[in-house]
């Protein structure tokens, strides 16, 4: 006896497998239910459910549709046209990075940083620059109702799906979006500063799987020659939008650049006397967020 839906799944992911476009059998059966969850309008939960009945005949056609985008290493954020961030669900496709889980560490981070800042119980101000699809800015501004939030980006396709995402996600009133150069179009001095920018070094880069190199935006990923090239820019503009007394940096990096960020970032402020650093790691014990605090 067969399970025509389980072996129509079962047969989807061997095919991601062969072509490497998912890593191990468990990622590629829960690709493979998202997909045709998608394609019948189902939740994965009704899809597992669903396990012992033929596949539903109006859904397999546009299954095989999103099953051949992924088999072409189109990530999969891409095709679902969403992804979940620290517990919000956010809308995003080409032209701005697919939201990655140790960026929720910068979040969290930002949030202990706002939370004990000086000015915490009046208006706190902060910008994310690199914004993207907005997730730092929107999943900070979600939590921290004293916020006041400034999202930057130099590019105009990220800046949409931000701004999808704020319409969709909130809180439009106190978030404003500003296209430019790193913190260039700031005007208000800044008491929080968040940045989560190209850092993998160029050679990494071209090494780096098909999904990413052939569909996310190089200039969201490549960082340079040893990949902090932009930080070195952003770092030499810090010092013109930071606020006099009290202010908090953070920035994620990649594996290994840990003490070469601080350096960048303490040299561009003036090695502060009440410079503190903090590192932070995520969950897989990476220092991924480098915090520097004067004044606290």
């Amino acid at each position: 006896m067969t399970d025509p839906l389980r072996d129509l799944l079962r047969t989807a992911a061997d095919r991601l497998l062969e072509v490497a476009a998912a890593d191990d059998l468990d990622e590629a059966r829960l690709e493979v239910e998202l997909l045709y969850g998608r394609a019948a309008n189902l939740d994965r939960v009704h899809v597992l459910a669903a396990g012992g009945d033929p596949p539903t005949p109006e859904a397999i056609e546009p299954f095989e549709a999103l099953l051949e985008r992924r088999l072409a290493h189109e990530p999969l954020a891409y095709i679902l046209g969403e992804r979940e961030f620290y517990g919000l669900t956010f809308q995003v496709g080409e032209g701005a990075l697919v939201p990655r889980p140790e960026t929720e560490t910068l979040v969290g981070a930002g949030l202990a940083a706002i939370r004990e800042h000086p000015r915490s119980h009046r208006l706190v101000r902060v910008a994310d620059i690199g914004t993207g699809s907005g997730i730092v800015a929107l999943s900070v501004a979600r939590h921290a109702p004293a916020v006041k939030m400034f999202a930057v980006d130099a590019s105009t396709a990220a800046l949409q799906w931000a701004g999808k995402n704020m319409r969709r996600l909130g809180p439009i009133e106190r978030v404003v979006l500003l296209a430019g150069d790193l913190l260039e179009p700031l005007t208000e001095p800044l008491d929080v500063v968040l940045a989560n920018l190209p850092y993998v070094p160029t050679d990494e880069y071209e090494t780096l799987p098909d999904e990413i190199r052939a569909h996310e935006p190089e200039v969201a990923v490549d960082g340079g020659d040893d990949g902090l090239d932009i930080y070195r820019r952003f770092a030499e503009q810090l010092p013109a939008h930071v606020a006099n007394d009290t202010y908090a940096v953070l920035i994620e990096i990649g594996a290994g650049q840990a003490l070469f960020a601080e350096d960048i970032l303490l040299n561009a402020l003036g090695r502060p006397a009440t410079a503190e650093v903090r590192t932070h790691r995520d969950l897989r014990d990476i220092r991924r967020v480098v915090e520097v605090r004067v004044g606290y």
